[in-house]
């Protein structure tokens, strides 16, 4: 019997989608490798940052902050760009295409921690590679071309696998660290560190390019027994690829723009004095200024219809507030412990600990994803949301109490306890949220308009992860970092307050998607 939605999205397209909606279904078994190594690649920053910190001592945690930021920035254009490219068709040898250029990022991230000297730019190029090779190609896990409701299922379902390389990162590369790389010397660790294991002395040597390494092994494996074994045939041609060049060049110069005016002055960059919330904003307009350049025209009207919708602008509010604060969390977390919970007499180096538990919690998000999912079609996605976004208020407003009272600590070890339940509580909150909010969005946009909507949404959400590690570094400058999650916990209650008053209305337009 056919599937009705998929009927209506084909009536209901224009022409110039044709092409998009034939294109072909890819191999979903092969997407999810895909995907676990581009999320495993994105969340590297993450762990290398804290050891930075471990032997690095001439990078302050404003430096390493600023970097993971350029993660979240190289993440968000090039998932714009990449994004809305994927619309216009593709091939069934894009799995192909992307693993390898996965590989390539893993091995240029290995070569730069092991060789490159982590001079500034290298760090700064070490962020921007991340982010396009995890965060560019995470554009892969939206419906953005499959539009029939078991294929979005089955897409959902390869980015909740997908989700899992970052934990996977934030379990196995701490621990690979310690093993040797021939002819290389390791730099020894100035305080303590750890691994899901356990933990490791001050002094012991550890190798940064395994790194890279580690998910290049990976990456390379996949691509082989692709090619040898899950090809059947398939030619490696991908439709418009001089387009989807130009996507990603583009894309790593506006990276390469905003690292610039970002950077502090001993990165190479200007340390210009612009508010966060100013620079991602000209960020985002830059990046509907390409994506209007690179679309064509039939595809283009879609767009513009797109950023005059009503609901658009509503929805990233909150898709920032869950999946912006599931991915910022994830990627300041283990570095933001480490700072805050240093131990007196370890020379200011951080926390050692913090490795045995960094990986816990985004598992935890994860875990409360199919939870989201059936309390969305139980009593209505955006009640789910607005009970997820008071939780995250009420969860950052209990960290502000503990952060002030760390501030105030002889030995802040005392308050990791309640630190971590009100971290945990924040994850699951997101998690929860943001599986509601992929509920409500076919009941939101009108067919034509969704696959659109879901690349924009979920690229606009990864400013969640340039965001927050900017907001800890205005925090940490004034030596306040309690007021940065005051400022989270404003923002949830005022996106609650606005799904409140947009979709939970009796005579609003859409009522409780």
């Amino acid at each position: 019997m056919p599937n009705p939605l998929s009927q209506t999205q084909a009536n209901s397209a224009s022409p110039g989608t044709a092409s998009a909606l034939e294109s072909p279904r890819l191999p979903f078994g092969w997407l999810t490798g895909a995907l676990l190594c581009a999320f495993g690649i994105w969340m590297l920053p993450s762990v290398l940052m804290v050891f930075l910190a471990q032997t690095r001592p001439d990078l302050s945690v404003a430096d390493l902050l600023t970097l993971l930021a350029l993660t979240g920035v190289s993440a968000t254009v090039l998932r714009l760009t990449i994004g809305f490219w994927l619309q216009t068709g593709f091939g069934r040898a894009l799995v192909f295409w992307a693993l390898l250029v996965l590989l390539m990022v893993s091995l240029a991230v290995a070569g730069l921690m092991a060789f490159g000297g982590a001079s500034g730019w290298n760090l700064a190029g070490l962020s921007v590679l991340a982010g396009l090779g995890g965060g560019g190609l995470a554009a892969l896990s939206g419906p953005s071309a499959l539009p029939d409701e078991e294929t979005q299922y089955e897409l959902e379902a390869a980015s909740l696998v997908g989700h899992l390389g970052m934990v996977l990162t934030l379990l196995l590369v701490p621990y690979a660290l310690l093993w040797p790389l021939p002819a290389l010397s390791g730099a020894p660790l100035i305080s303590g560190a750890s691994h899901f294991l356990g933990r490791v002395p001050a002094g012991a040597p550890v190798w940064l390019g395994w790194s890279g390494v580690l998910w290049a092994l990976a990456c390379a494996g996949l691509l082989g027994v692709w090619y040898f074994l899950g090809r059947n045939g398939v030619p490696l041609w991908v439709p418009q690829w001089r387009r989807a060049l130009l996507a990603v060049v583009l894309g790593l110069l506006a990276s390469a723009l905003v690292a610039r005016v970002i950077l502090p002055v001993s990165l190479g960059g200007l340390a210009l004095a612009a508010p966060a919330e100013l620079v991602l904003s000209v960020l985002l307009a830059l990046c509907i200024l390409i994506i209007l350049v690179l679309t064509p025209a039939a595809p283009r009207r879609r767009t513009t219809q797109l950023l005059a919708h009503r609901h658009l602008w509503v929805m990233s509010a909150l898709w920032v507030a869950s999946l912006g604060t599931f991915l910022g969390l994830t990627l300041v977390f283990p570095l933001l412990t480490s700072v805050l919970f240093r131990l007196p007499g370890d020379g200011g180096a951080g926390y050692p600990g913090v490795f045995l538990y960094a990986w816990m919690l985004p598992m935890a998000a994860i875990l409360m994803r199919p939870l989201g999912s059936w309390a969305a079609r139980r009593w209505g996605g955006m009640r789910v949301v607005v009970t997820s976004l008071l939780s995250s208020m009420l969860g950052a407003g209990w960290l502000f109490g503990v952060l002030v009272r760390i501030g105030r600590s002889d030995y802040p070890p005392d308050e990791l306890t309640g630190y971590l339940l009100g971290m945990g509580g924040l994850f699951m909150a997101s998690g929860l949220g943001h599986a509601a909010l992929v509920q409500t969005l076919p009941r939101v946009f009108p067919p034509s308009l969704r696959p659109g909507a879901s690349v924009w949404l979920m690229s606009v959400a990864t400013l969640g992860m340039a965001y927050i590690p900017l907001a800890l570094v205005r925090a940490l400058n004034q030596e306040a970092v309690h007021q940065a999650f005051l400022g989270f916990a404003v923002y949830f209650f005022l996106c609650a307050l606005l799904a409140c008053i947009v979709y939970l209305r009796r005579h609003a337009s859409v009522y409780n998607p």
